[in-house]
């Protein structure tokens, strides 16, 4: 068993414990109850002891001095650790500890910059363990650490090393532990490492290091656990990011930039058990990626930004036991995520945008211990039977069954999957817009495909728009495989844009990212659909389609078919349920065209009543309801020859009553009425009785006294006050 340094502030206490529960390395305490050593100076030391044989101590610049000559004095104590937290301190000289005897030393004050060479010389017995983490050192004290042949651990975490060259562990060829974490560094010189034998545990974390920085390491073979976390690396990751580490069985990636994981990735790693690639920027996952990690137990590829993962980027990891995918955009559970995976026990996928879960995905005889799906948004429609069947006789623990929660169809919204009756999981009557087979016959053009750009990774469509077209949004694209005579939607993701802020809207680039399944040399049909505004706030569909195309590059299309119509969609959805029971429904199609509408009634998950009726008269009248609440669903299933596109939309309608009054009602009037009275004569009230008489103040003129026949033009103004 190894003495254990971490550069956490519980470092001690597990390497105490290790310590005291029978390591080899330790020596026989000297009495047969070991006691704490009572070291205290006030006001500069104070020591304590926290378990057996170790000694911790906090004081000032000179507390160092006094824990070695109180040491020295105390022959019958055994300490094995000495964990000291130093204040202004910036230099150790040394030797600091002669004559003391230790098997681990840590050293912190959070202001050491320099250590004296001679700073660990003189000790009474070799130190094996040595930790001086959360300082200020600027590189590694090679001289100093010189002094310690014996070295078996060594914690420089937490400090301000910029680099590393050859010579900073020169001669300490016992180390078998390294912590270099929370540093600066972002240069390594090559050979750095490569005079280690016994190194097993090298610790880089939080550092400033690059792949190319890494990719120039030598070889060396001994080291069974790397951590690389939380560094600059940017870039995919290919065979030669890692030099040559046959023993390696932990290797840790996460929080970097790494972008994409190459075919035969991580080549000279191939014993690797866990691979730890969380916190990345990760979308794709090549094929075969994984072919020289057959031994790969534990893969953690979450918080990335994985669309799709395929049977062949996971092939050969038999022995893959724990899968870890949360929070990517994974948008369905397929039979290529799972069958690869034969000893697969543990596969977390919370947090992604799954929606469907195909029926092969997990059979009966896929087995696993934990399951989890939360945060995704589940359509519980009848794809979902062999699934919910699946989830409901497996031996996962309730909660990770109840993982699976639907989001669609509404009537199921927030529903666990385990609680839905199977016969509830019903399709065609659901509120999800649909895209059939595109048009097999040429329509009046309007959008036409005039460019088609493949190179390697991304497919770029440029299209030409009419102006008839204008005003227009963008709303989705559909691409299809050609199988044999027939073609099969294998894709469909929405897409945005709108006319009025382009600078030319005859001209639509439309990307397919290559995130997106499709496989060089097969045969796709590409298709955009169009929102087209009218005259009035009404919008109709445009369809667009390419002929079918071969994913290569370079290929030329034709620019004489032209696959574009525009398409009847359902606008609105009037619906009234009266008193006794009548479902009206009145539907707004536009365009007007030879079609069929399907309307469609549904009481929470049941499908109550279903007609068929045409686009010319699209209202209908349902009777015998109840008060409801009802979903009423109309989309369009036929529309010209051989034109297989709906559009549905759904509206909620309750039954409105009127009723008369009962004498409940007439109680509730009566006393609002005495209320109102009663608050109109208090107001009176109040208001005669507060209210203070009023002075009023009255002017009258009089003529100023003459004799009648002589007349004046003024007159005298009197006031007078009366109480009224």
């Amino acid at each position: 068993m190894y003495l254990i340094i971490f550069s956490s502030s519980m470092w001690w206490l597990v390497f105490s414990l290790l310590w005291w529960c029978g390591s080899s390395a330790i020596p026989s305490p000297g009495t047969d109850e070991w006691k704490c050593p009572e070291i205290a100076e006030q006001p500069v030391l104070e020591c304590s002891c926290d378990m057996p044989h170790t000694l911790r101590c906090t004081g000032d610049r000179s507390a160092l001095a006094v824990i070695a000559r109180t040491l020295r004095s105390m022959k019958a104590a055994s300490i094995s650790l000495l964990d000291c937290t130093v204040q202004n301190v910036t230099i150790i000289s040394g030797p600091i500890l002669e004559g003391v005897a230790l098997h681990g030393l840590v050293v912190s004050s959070g202001e050491i910059r320099k250590i004296h060479p001679t700073a660990f010389q003189k000790l009474a017995s070799p130190l094996q363990a040595l930790g001086l983490p959360n300082n200020q050192l600027l590189s590694v004290p090679s001289e100093a650490l010189r002094s310690l042949p014996e070295l078996d651990r060594l914690d420089l975490s937490g400090n301000k090393m910029k680099s590393l060259d050859e010579s900073s562990f020169k001669g300490l060829r016992n180390l078998s532990f390294i912590d270099l974490s929370n540093n600066v560094l972002s240069r390594i010189s090559p050979t750095t490492f490569e005079d280690l034998p016994q190194l097993r545990v090298l610790r880089l974390r939080g550092n400033r290091l690059t792949v190319a920085t890494i990719t120039k390491l030598n070889s060396f073979s001994t080291v069974e656990e790397l951590d690389i976390s939380e560094n600059a690396f940017v870039g995919p990751l290919e065979p030669n990011t890692f030099p040559r580490m046959e023993n390696l069985r932990d290797l840790q990636l996460s929080h970097n930039s790494l972008s994409s994981i190459k075919m035969g990735a991580l080549k000279g790693l191939s014993n690797l058990t866990s691979l730890r690639l969380s916190h990345n920027q990760i979308d794709v996952i090549e094929d075969n990626a994984f072919s020289h990690l057959t031994f790969l137990v534990i893969l953690d590829l979450a918080h990335n930004r994985i669309v799709a993962v395929s049977g062949a980027s996971l092939a050969h990891l038999n022995n893959l036991t724990d899968l870890d995918v949360r929070h990517n955009f994974l948008r369905a559970l397929t039979a290529d995520l799972i069958i690869p995976l034969k000893n697969l026990r543990n596969l977390n996928l919370d947090e992604n945008d799954i929606s469907i879960v195909a029926s092969d995905a997990l059979k009966s005889s896929t087995v696993l211990q934990r399951f989890t799906l939360s945060d995704n948004p589940l359509n519980c429609d009848c794809s979902l039977d062999e699934f919910a069947a699946w989830l409901m006789n497996s031996s996962l623990s309730h909660e990770d069954k109840s993982s699976a929660v639907c989001t669609t169809p509404p009537s199921l919204e927030n529903g666990l999957l385990i609680e839905v009756p199977l016969d509830s999981l019903i399709c065609g009557e659901d509120e999800q817009d649909t895209m059939m087979a595109p048009l097999s016959a040429p329509f009046q053009a309007k959008i036409n495909l005039k460019d088609f750009k493949y190179d390697g990774n991304d497919v770029q469509l440029k299209w030409s728009v009419e102006d008839e077209a204008s005003p227009y949004t963008c709303d989705a694209i559909f691409v299809y495989e050609e199988q044999g005579p027939n073609e099969v939607l294998v894709e469909s993701f929405p897409i945005k844009c709108n006319s009025s802020h382009m600078v030319d809207p005859k001209v639509l680039n439309v990307s397919v990212p290559y995130t997106v399944e499709l496989e060089k040399e097969h045969r796709y049909r590409y298709c955009v659909v169009l929102l087209e505004a009218g005259q009035t706030d009404e919008v109709s569909l445009i369809l667009g389609c390419s002929d079918v195309l071969p994913l290569i590059q370079n290929v030329k299309i034709q620019q004489t078919t032209n696959y574009s119509v525009k398409l009847p969609n359902v606008i609105s959805i009037r619906a009234n349920l009266s008193s006794y029971g009548v479902l009206s429904i009145n539907v707004h199609i536009y365009p007007r065209a030879e079609c069929q509408l399907n309307l469609a009634i549904l009481q929470q998950s049941d499908l109550i009543s279903q007609r068929t009726i045409d686009c010319e008269t699209p209202s209908y009248s349902f009777i015998g309801l109840d008060e409801g609440p009802y979903r009423v669903c109309a989309n369009v299933i036929e529309s010209g020859p051989s034109l297989n596109l709906n559009k549905s939309r759904c509206v909620t309608v309750f039954k409105k009553e009127i009723r008369g009054f009962t004498h409940l009602d007439i109680a509730f009037v009566s006393i609002f009425l005495v209320l109102c009275l009663m608050v109109i004569v208090l107001i009176w009230g109040v208001r005669r009785i507060i209210l203070k008489p009023k002075i009023e103040t009255h002017q009258y003129f009089l003529h100023p006294e003459c004799e009648d026949h002589v007349q004046h033009n003024r007159y005298v103004k009197l006031q007078a006050t009366t109480k009224l």
